[in-house]
């Protein structure tokens, strides 16, 4: 007989009893109207805006130095050693009257006042006219690492990440975010807190109810600029319900071999939240980013996935992420998330600025499940300014408020048509990987994809989703050359991007 053996599942979602809790009898959550809390210190009223803190790392050496000079136009600081200032220079540009302006701010600045026609030389220190303050520009020591927009933020983060009970947290997304921000972000000013939760039963959700005051008590005393929240658990198979934990264990098989299998307990979405952001932990939701690593039948299922996006709007949360792989393997997430670390969390970019950029580094996610970004547009603000509204003097406030759903599919024109995974093996003759292209190119605009089988001449066809858009494509290139020159491999190599489709969920709060 063949050798076998057998090892945990790691994707271990299938179908669960619906469960009901006690929250039931009492006020669901209600989330605040669209006002800045205290949390914030933004309003939107501000005519202009100045930093009221700074960073502690150089934007050009992202390192500290004894004399570090704070941009009066942003948070960035430059450190003495990439920016040379003459000896004799030095008492001008400590005085109280004098101000710095960082490299980054100058360039936008100077771009914006003249439309990129006059470039001015970079002087750092100018006076409250904006003239010069020294005879003669100042040399930069540093090299093109970041653009004119980026920073290295260092501002207070709490990193939630809720694991279910039975659930293995290793190589957790959350806990490689925390470990890539501890070079930026002091430990006093960078927490997480890794909840086991399971409120199967009334007695259970007691205890996690309890557990989470405590928690409550310990973050609420700092403020966060920013809180990510990350969810790892299961999703039911038939309705997209998802787990909340387990009921008492049923003892299953004969004889000598009995198993104490516990039951799951699944909960529509809107209780799931309900029963996980008990006692005071939603009010933390605000302004939030919600990672939901659960298998994709919650956002496959049309019901969970209209309670998913009415639970983010509800809770105030930004931004949300969630995936669409039947059998979501987590550990795959993170280079996805690992981008977003660096060009959100440090950069200090906005989501949707970056996005592209976050795509691009996560092949093997790409091939695995399409990522859907639900974004909740002036709900309550928690993050700081970027650079470009530091720059324009006021914040970025959009005309009317709306949740925009984002879906993203990689696509291959050989191997995925149009974000669908090609069979393995032929339905009719069982042959395996004989599948060629007879149509599908987008430079012919083709919007079907036709694969037929080598062997048994099986067709298979594939259209291209209604409302879609492609961005990142590239051509099949590959370094072939000796000279490192990118060429074609044959004619029908094929080229590779992502499907984009965008929806604006609710046209209004």
């Amino acid at each position: 007989m063949a050798r076998t053996r057998q090892t945990s599942g790691k994707t271990v979602g299938g179908p669960a009893k619906r469960g009901t809790l006690p929250l039931k009898k009492t006020t669901r959550h209600v989330a605040a109207k669209c006002v800045l809390g205290p949390s914030t210190r933004i309003r939107k009223d501000f005519t202009r805006l100045k930093p009221q803190r700074w960073n502690l790392w150089c934007i050009f050496c992202r390192d500290g130095a004894e004399v570090l000079y704070e941009c009066s136009s942003c948070p960035r600081v430059v450190c003495e050693h990439c920016v040379s200032v003459p000896t004799e220079s030095k008492k001008i540009a400590i005085r109280n009257d004098v101000l710095f302006i960082c490299p980054g701010c100058h360039e936008i600045r100077n771009k914006r006042a003249t439309k990129g026609t006059i470039i001015k030389p970079y002087f750092g220190f100018e006076d409250a006219q904006g003239s010069p303050a020294l005879e003669l520009p100042i040399i930069v020591n540093a090299s093109i690492k970041l653009t004119s927009r980026s920073e290295i933020c260092t501002a207070p983060v709490l990193i939630l990440n809720f694991v279910l009970h039975g659930v293995d947290p290793s190589g957790s997304p959350a806990r490689m975010m925390q470990a890539l921000l501890l070079p930026y972000i002091p430990a006093k000013d960078l927490h997480y807190h890794e909840i086991i939760f399971d409120f199967g039963t009334d007695e259970k959700f007691k205890t996690h109810e309890k557990s989470m005051e405590r928690l409550v008590n310990e973050v609420g005393r700092t403020v966060f600029d920013r809180i990510e929240v990350f969810v790892l658990t299961h999703s039911e198979t038939t309705r997209g319900d998802i787990w909340g934990g387990h009921e008492s264990a049923v003892t299953v098989g004969r004889g000598k071999i009995k198993v104490a299998k516990p039951t799951p307990v699944a909960y529509t979405v809107d209780d799931f939240f309900d029963g996980i952001f008990v006692a005071g932990v939603g009010e933390l939701l605000k302004g939030a980013t919600l990672w939901m690593l659960v298998c994709g039948h919650m956002v496959r299922e049309t019901e969970s996935f209209k309670s998913f996006t009415a639970c983010i709007k509800r809770y105030d949360i930004e931004n949300a992420f969630a995936f669409g792989a039947e059998g979501l393997h987590v550990c795959l997430t993170t280079p996805f998330v690992a981008a977003y670390v660096e060009r959100v969390l440090v950069e200090g970019f906005l989501v949707q600025e970056v996005m592209t950029s976050l795509l691009a580094v996560c092949p093997r996610l790409a091939m695995h499940a399409s990522i859907i970004h639900v974004h909740v547009m002036n709900t309550l603000r928690r993050r700081p300014p970027t650079i470009a509204e530091y720059n324009k003097g006021k914040l970025y406030m959009d005309d009317k408020s709306s949740i925009i759903m984002s879906t993203y599919t990689f696509f291959d024109e050989n191997q995925r048509p149009w974000g669908n995974a090609l069979p393995l093996q032929c339905s009719s003759c069982k042959c395996l990987r004989q599948w060629k292209r007879i149509s599908f190119s987008i430079a012919d605009n083709c919007s079907v994809a036709k694969f037929a089988c080598s062997i048994c001449g099986c067709i298979i066809e594939y259209a291209r989703p209604s409302q879609s858009q492609i961005i990142l494509f590239t051509q099949g290139y590959q370094a072939a050359s000796a000279g490192g020159r990118l060429s074609r491999k044959n004619q029908r190599a094929g080229g590779s991007g992502w499907l984009i489709s965008t929806q604006e969920v609710e046209p209004g709060l």
